[in-house]
């Protein structure tokens, strides 16, 4: 888990906050660890992620742990791993399918 927030973190800290952006929203990760469930912010208006949940999130997706580094590692999609049942989201599915290309 930590090397996968950590990927996301790095990515998110090399984003231009003056520059043009393909992904302006606010997530909640609800992973599934297989110890319980560990809740993430990655905020990218602010360019911030955080251990916890958002506050008023655009989007919230609930996926396990090998399916998060499945799509860290570009080897599942959100929409894949929706058509699979293996991802859950809530709110804007279009930003949602545009998460991938952040972690």
């Amino acid at each position: 888990m930590d090397q996968v927030i950590e990927r996301i973190k790095t990515r998110v800290a090399a984003v231009d906050p003056n520059g043009p952006r393909k992904v302006l929203g606010v997530f909640q990760l609800d992973v599934n660890t297989g110890a319980g469930v560990e809740q993430w912010t990655v905020d990218l208006k602010q360019l911030k992620v955080e251990k916890g949940p958002a506050a008023s999130p655009d989007v919230t997706v609930v996926l396990a742990l090998e399916d998060l580094v499945a799509i860290s590692g570009k080897t599942l999609t959100i929409g894949d791993g929706l058509k699979q049942g293996k991802i859950q989201v809530s709110g804007d599915a279009a930003l949602a399918a545009k998460l991938a290309e952040v972690i």
